[in-house]
């Protein structure tokens, strides 16, 4: 069975007494989701707030390593609880990776945001999130740097495929899935 609805429907879908539960999702939601389930003591598998990193090792390829994590990164622009949120890559390496990144994120969707095959956020909230992401990133000194092939006329809510650079941990990007095109 398949139950659709927004946060109410879920709201109601984790009260009921079921013998287990099982959420994939974002740490605020899967607190809700807890807090649901807890008066009828339902067990809980939660898994929360994916922050996939992407380990690139010195001597590993860049231009083999960006197109792999490409690949895994921009399925659904970054809409997936599998997609590497960040990469850990040698300085010496960061300009080749980034380089062979940008050619192949390019080679993925040429069009770029304005192509068919690339998707849109979700919603505007999700937008806004993202956007706030990047702000939040750039005042506190990341360097965002746009990737692929850009378009003036992206579709609504296709947000442009970014890398942000020298990420600190006191960065909201670097708290948070981000589960988008950053």
């Amino acid at each position: 069975a398949v139950a659709e609805g927004g946060a109410d429907v879920a709201g109601a879908f984790a009260a009921l007494p079921f013998d287990h539960l099982v959420f994939t999702g974002s740490t605020a939601v899967g607190r809700k989701v807890m807090a649901a389930a807890a008066p009828n003591l339902t067990p809980l598998t939660l898994e929360l707030g994916g922050k996939s990193p992407a380990i690139v090792a010195p001597d590993y390829p860049p231009a083999k390593a960006a197109a792999r994590i490409a690949t895994g990164k921009w399925f659904n622009a970054g809409q997936t609880c599998i997609a590497p949120d960040y990469a850990l890559i040698h300085e010496s390496d960061l300009d080749a990776f980034c380089a062979t990144y940008d050619r192949a994120v390019a080679t993925l969707y040429p069009d770029g945001p304005s192509g068919a095959d690339y998707s849109s956020v979700v919603n505007d909230r999700h937008f806004d999130r993202l956007t706030g992401l990047l702000r939040d990133a750039e005042a506190k000194g990341a360097r965002i740097v746009p990737v692929g092939a850009t378009s003036a006329q992206p579709r609504p809510r296709a947000m442009p495929p970014v890398l942000v650079l020298d990420a600190t941990d006191d960065m909201a990007v670097m708290q948070q899935e981000i589960f988008g095109p950053i």
